[in-house]
Parts: structure tokens; C-alpha cells; sequence
């Protein structure tokens, strides 16, 4: 079965996760539905594997940005250590 997408920005925006993440434009469509099903609690046929549920997780969480600590100081700047060690 095929599926038209009409909405160039959308077909552009696929293509591009499905790039971003290494994946088939198909996978990102099929993640996409899939989550947007089990939020509104609809049963989804097959359940993916452990192995595709893991590295969708990875993805997400290596999609995060790195975020710098408040405080650069070191440990014994923010404790009040001196250079020998005590306060």
C-alpha cells in the first residue's frame, strides 16, 4: 500500500528524521503512529522487538543536549580546600 503525502514540509520533515536518525523514512512514520496510538490507549498490532524499542530509547536520550554544570569550579574550590588539603 502506498501512502501520498501531499505536504512537502511534511515529507521534507520525515526525511529528515529518517536521515538524523540512520532510519527508513518508513521506521519514523511507523515509531510516529505507533506512539501517537498508545497515547490515546488504541491497540497496536505488532509490538516491536526489545532490540528497536531500546534503540529508539538511545536515540531520544542521545538527542538530549549536553547541558555544562552552574558551577565550573572544581570539588575542592567549591568545598574550600587549600593547596594542602585543609580549609
Amino acid at each position: 500500500m502506498t501512502i501520498f503525502i501531499e505536504d512537502a514540509g511534511v515529507e521534507t520533515l520525515v526525511r529528515q528524521i529518517a536521515l538524523a536518525e540512520g532510519v527508513s523514512v518508513d521506521e519514523v512514520l511507523r515509531e510516529s503512529l505507533m506512539a501517537r496510538a498508545a497515547r490515546r490507549g488504541l491497540a497496536v498490532g505488532k509490538r516491536l522487538p526489545l532490540r528497536e524499542r531500546l534503540a529508539t530509547l538511545a536515540r531520544e536520550v542521545d538527542a538530549i543536549p549536553v547541558r555544562t554544570p552552574a558551577d565550573v569550579r572544581s570539588d575542592d574550590e567549591i568545598l574550600g580546600y587549600g593547596e594542602h588539603g585543609v580549609w
